[in-house]
């Protein structure tokens, strides 16, 4: 009797360790571009060393109707986010800093510095394990503390509340997001929306993705805190170059014309699941829409995240 009630206790743990090690969402992956702004809805204790290379367009617009500005070049940056699980429903989050380099090959002089630190908490109400679904909200707070000379540390303190999103299917997974740059001075910065989607599918630890990101500007700012510095040594206002520029998701110019302005972009890459503990990532991101009045071309993120 006592050799049953053992092996019928042994039986039921097994059981219930097999049902927990399935209570989770290990099959599914981060995204992989728009790094400052995609969060995903899961919850984990982790690092992720992110580095991305950021083409300038060859010529920029300078106004309405006037000629177009030589600029070429990129942009690169280093950071590293941090992720803390709480719980399985709650975590708090350090998505923006590091320190990035802006090298131009015409008119204006490169710069490096430091980014702004954004920092913030995310919370899923809906938690469906069976059926590999999940809800999560969240709130960043991007605090001016970076240079400005990398068009950082002008801009007031800006909100970022979100929502974000995931479903599997079996091996394929659907990943969304949507939220808002909401500036505490909206003479500074301007108020815009982001929007990304992710959809993967998961070959053993291989995962090819693809991704589309939209930023929206629904309302301009004043004209923005930014100069820039010519070659030569004088320096001119970011609006007075392009009252309608803008930066996308590594700065807020806030200048005076980018209202309604939208940047659309695409991006392809995979996930490779190097251990349970490391993953590895890379996306080659670029413009599907026209935008003259951007100052970003094609990225490629290189990416490193760690999971305790």
């Amino acid at each position: 009797m006592k050799a049953k009630l053992i092996t019928l206790l042994a039986i039921i743990g097994m059981v219930t360790t097999n049902y927990a090690e399935e209570k989770n969402f290990d099959d599914f992956i981060s995204p992989a571009s728009n790094p400052v702004y995609f969060e995903s809805p899961f919850h984990e204790t982790s690092l992720r060393l992110i580095h991305i290379h950021q083409e300038f367009h060859s010529k920029v617009q300078t106004d309405v109707s006037g000629p177009k500005l030589k600029l070429d070049g990129e942009l690169t940056a280093t950071a590293l986010q941090l992720r803390y699980a709480v719980n399985e429903r709650f975590s708090i989050i350090a998505t923006k800093d590091g320190y990035a380099r802006m090298h131009y090959d015409n008119t204006l002089e490169s710069e490096d510095g430091f980014l702004d630190l954004a920092l913030g908490v995310k919370w899923s109400p809906y938690i469906d394990y069976e059926n590999q679904a999940i809800l999560t909200l969240g709130l960043r707070v991007e605090v001016p503390t970076g240079d400005r000379n990398v068009f950082q540390g002008g801009n007031s303190v800006i909100f970022n509340p979100f929502l974000s999103f995931a479903k599997g299917f079996e091996n394929l997974h659907i990943m969304g997001y949507q939220g808002f740059q909401l500036p505490a001075n909206t003479n500074q910065s301007s108020t815009i929306s982001h929007t990304s989607l992710h959809i993967d599918y998961k070959i053993g630890n291989f995962y090819p993705l693809i991704e589309l990101n939209w930023r929206h500007v629904l309302s301009s700012g004043n004209g923005g805190p930014y100069d820039a510095e010519l070659k030569g040594g004088a320096t001119l206002d970011v609006n007075t170059i392009q009252s309608q520029l803008d930066a996308v998701d590594i700065a807020n110019l806030g200048t005076a014309n980018s209202e309604g302005q939208n940047y659309v972009n695409w991006a392809f890459g995979f996930r490779y699941k190097i251990s349970d503990n490391l993953t590895a990532g890379f996306a080659y991101e670029t413009p599907l829409s026209h935008d003259d009045n951007g100052i970003f071309g094609e990225r490629y993120t290189f990416d490193l995240i760690y999971s305790f």
